[in-house]
């Protein structure tokens, strides 16, 4: 089986100069940004990322056999405890 190496270029990622003391520590959180999951900017950084992965991911030979395999292995009869 051949592998080449696939370059992966990621979409850069903002850092800004932000950093709050903790318990007297003072910590640099230059990704705090992102925490803000309603923010615009937070949405288009995940959906860059998401681009990247997902093209990597579909290029993946075997992916379609490891998920049908996955499935087959996932979907089983499930019981509980009965409720109200």
């Amino acid at each position: 089986m051949k592998t080449e190496k696939q370059e992966l270029v990621y979409p850069a990622t903002k850092k800004m100069d932000v950093s709050e003391k903790y318990f007297g520590t003072q910590v640099s959180d230059p990704y705090i940004w992102l925490e803000d999951d309603t923010s615009s900017a937070t949405a288009e950084w995940v959906k860059a990322q998401n681009e990247v992965s997902f093209s990597y991911l579909a290029a993946i030979p075997s992916r379609s056999g490891f998920r049908k395999r996955l499935e087959t292995l996932w979907n089983y009869p499930k019981k509980s405890a009965p409720f109200r």
